[in-house]
């Protein structure tokens, strides 16, 4: 006999009616049942059927479950109406995701965490794919083989503080594709195959943090393509094919910390005159900017230059300096004037106390400076379905549900009443 049972059987009269209503709350059948192979939790409302061999999302989700995690399976579909409106957290990385049905995501209000990446079939996102997201935060991308991202994709999104498009194949990023993301703070675009950064690329980002993008082929950078980046502390380009920097974009970066140029051709000529020039008046900490060309300065640190080796070049080209008087004018930031910040004061600018920051992932770290690996807010492991759960986590129920043991009980005690 279960413990209820004894006591319900030993209860006088004027109990019985209350104990009675509370064994028919304890019966399972009472509150949604945890899916066969997962694990669920009462608090925060956890299911986790991560690394189950799932090809599908498992059926009968409690609708008023916060965090899905569904990583490390077979999926291979998601379809609209599998979430419930609750949700918080959904991981779906490493699985064989290939579609997404339209409306998958749509009736997400709370959803503040989307995981999708190392899904290598999902080639192609359909532009409304996270339309009505407003509160997300985190969205993951990476390793999922896209070679291009639909211009409307991110639109609606002003909550995000965080956006992993890294390992990709993007060949290209059009102008304006990030500008309703007013919060975001990284962005993570390495390991793709950029060959080109356009004026409009970064347009809509005043609270960029930190933009990575290295391991591209980037070969040239619009004069004026990180514009309006005014809060940009950590700037990643190695490992590229730029042999140069023409018209100075980097002095449209005044909060700029961290720069890393190696391993690109830089061509130590003329051409180099307007970034050693920027280094000159800056005090970034940058990684050395070694020489590839002409053949006397290979190996030379371009920022070790001295001012008679650009004897004999032009003092400032046309196009240099029309950029600058451009930039000048509209308060673009140019030639290292303020940079104009447009957006709703307090939010757009990411001011402390507007979002509660969502934690990074471990994907980005490669390359990183070992102070920002920011172990105060590691991302939280899933807990573990032979495990008893992360601290504080009590595991309501493991499917298969136990049969319930109450019901017989209870009829025969309904004629005592």
């Amino acid at each position: 006999w279960h413990p209820i049972g004894r006591e319900l059987l030993s209860a006088p009269s004027g109990r019985l009616a209350a104990l009675l209503l509370a064994a028919l709350a304890w019966v399972p059948g009472g509150s949604p049942a945890c899916p066969a192979l997962c694990t669920c939790y009462v608090s925060p409302p956890t299911v986790s059927c991560q690394a189950n061999n799932f090809s599908s999302v498992p059926a009968g989700l409690p609708p008023g479950a916060r965090r899905l995690f569904l990583q490390n399976n077979v999926i291979r579909a998601l379809r609209a109406g599998t979430f419930g409106p609750s949700t918080v957290t959904l991981w779906l990385y490493s699985n064989n995701i290939s579609s997404i049905q339209p409306g998958t995501f749509r009736h997400l209000p709370a959803l503040e965490e989307l995981d999708l990446g190392d899904n290598p079939h999902l080639r192609v996102l359909a532009p409304d794919t996270f339309h009505g997201l407003r509160r997300l935060q985190a969205l993951h991308l990476y390793r999922c083989q896209l070679a291009s991202l639909p211009s409307a994709i991110f639109r609606g999104l002003h909550s995000l503080q965080y956006l992993y498009l890294q390992e990709n194949g993007l060949l290209y990023l059009q102008d304006d594709l990030f500008a309703d993301l007013a919060n975001l703070s990284h962005l993570f675009l390495h390991g793709n195959r950029l060959r080109a950064l356009s004026e409009g690329v970064f347009r809509g980002l005043p609270s960029l943090d930190r933009l990575l993008l290295h391991a591209n082929r980037l070969a040239t950078v619009h004069r004026r393509a990180f514009r309006g980046l005014a809060r940009l502390t950590i700037l990643y380009l190695f490992n590229n094919s730029l042999a140069a920097l023409p018209g100075d974009p980097l002095a449209a970066l005044p909060s700029l910390q961290f720069l890393r140029l190696n391993a690109n051709p830089w061509a130590c000529d003329c051409r180099a005159r307007p970034l050693w020039a920027w280094f000159r008046r800056t005090r970034v900490s940058s990684s050395p900017v070694p020489c590839a060309s002409p053949p006397h300065r290979r190996g030379t640190d371009l920022r070790n230059l001295r001012p008679r080796d650009f004897d004999g070049c032009p003092e400032e080209d046309e196009e240099e300096h029309e950029g600058k008087d451009e930039d000048d004018s509209d308060g673009g930031g140019g030639g290292g004037g303020a940079v104009a910040v447009v957006g709703t004061p307090g939010r757009a600018l990411g001011r402390p106390g507007t979002l509660p920051a969502a934690p990074p992932s471990a994907f980005y770290r490669d390359g990183l400076p070992p102070h920002d690996l920011r172990g105060s807010q590691p991302r939280p492991p899933p807990p573990s379905r032979d495990s008893r759960g992360p601290p504080g986590e009590t595991p309501v129920a493991a499917a298969p549900c136990p049969a319930p043991t109450l019901l017989p009980l209870l009829g025969l005690l309904l004629p005592r009443l």
